[in-house]
């Protein structure tokens, strides 16, 4: 399926923050730097990468960090981020858990990849920059 550079930003900010969830993260630290180092870390050991090749460059978290500040305003989402001292991935569809909605954002990209782009992000991060889900 062609998508647009946008199209495929969102469909990644999207996927990441289902395979945040799907591996027990409830929010990891805003910063900036972070995010765009975790993004960056795990898109280059990521097997998927390639299939959105408008991702690229020397610093691809940067797109990543720009997708996920719109993911809040977007109509008709099915999960965002609310960002404020704790970037924080959300489904936004009622009565949906993060296995269904990661089968209904699934494509060529299955739910166990997602699942593992999400691990590679979160390995990033220091324990003091995760909430995971149990400690909530």
């Amino acid at each position: 399926m062609h998508r647009t550079k946008d199209q495929q930003i969102k469909h990644v900010v999207d996927g990441l923050a289902l395979g945040v969830l799907a591996n027990g993260v409830r929010a990891v630290t805003s910063s900036k730097m972070s995010l765009e180092s975790g993004f960056n870390y795990a898109w280059r050991r990521w097997a998927h990468a390639s299939e959105f090749p408008s991702i690229k460059g020397h610093n691809p978290g940067n797109l990543f960090w720009i997708g996920m500040g719109k993911s809040e305003r977007r109509r008709g989402a099915r999960v965002a981020w609310a960002s404020e001292r704790w970037a924080q991935p959300y489904l936004t569809l009622d009565g949906w858990d993060v296995e269904e909605t990661l089968e209904l954002h699934a494509d060529e990209v299955e739910t166990e990849d997602w699942i593992e782009l999400g691990r590679l992000f979160i390995e990033r991060f220091k324990e003091d920059e995760i909430i995971w889900a149990e400690t909530a």
